[in-house]
């Protein structure tokens, strides 16, 4: 989890700051990014595993992980996307427990982004004119679909024991509005688009 939020949050900073004073529309906030390790072969995978919930938010009380997932109305068409996607680049989907090349895990985040503005007007109060500032607050919700791509047999080449990414793809502002499923799907497509070293055929 750890290299994978390392991974991760170069990007969230990078899409956050694409609309420093608020979007105008939802749509305004949907970006895709992607980012890979350019000494994987991926030509040489075949298979990969990914699960088939998708969380959206982990606590952990004394101990005990508890995991909450995306409503199935919204996951299953975004899985489907996820791996006709994989499909279409060559890749196989097995079984976990059938040693897949590579396992793409898929997860959704929301983050808030406040603004704030102030402006000046002239007032006339008791001994004179002055302009005292107004101070206004804006915010807005994005959602946010990430999905890791990791290779299980690096796990050994690392201090810690962890998969490290070797696709890591963000698409902002998926899960806002009206939850239109077609934009976190959209966005599915633009990152497998912008990935074509992700082929296998």
């Amino acid at each position: 989890m750890k290299t994978k939020l390392a991974t991760v949050l170069p990007i969230m900073v990078l899409l956050g700051a694409c609309y420093p004073k608020g979007p105008d529309y939802v749509e305004d906030a949907d970006v895709v990014a992607t980012s890979y390790d350019v000494k994987y072969d991926f030509k040489a995978k075949s298979t990969f595993a990914m699960p088939d919930k998708i969380v959206v938010d982990v606590s952990i009380d004394r101990g005990d992980t508890t995991y909450e997932y995306m409503l199935p109305a919204f996951a299953t068409p975004i899985l489907g996307a996820i791996q006709s996607d994989m499909e279409k680049y060559g890749w196989q989907r097995v079984d976990i427990d059938e040693d897949p090349d590579v396992v793409l895990t898929p997860a959704g985040i929301s983050s808030t982004t406040y603004f704030y503005s102030y402006w000046y007007d002239w007032w006339y109060y008791g001994w004179g004119w002055y302009y005292p500032p107004y101070y206004t607050v804006s915010s807005y919700t994005t959602g946010t679909l990430i999905m890791v791509l990791s290779d299980p047999s690096q796990a050994a080449n690392s201090p810690i024991r962890r998969s490290p990414a070797v696709w890591t793809a963000a698409g902002n502002g998926l899960l806002t509005g009206y939850y239109d499923v077609s934009r976190a799907t959209d966005a599915i497509h633009q990152a497998f688009a912008q990935s074509p070293y992700l082929k296998t055929n």
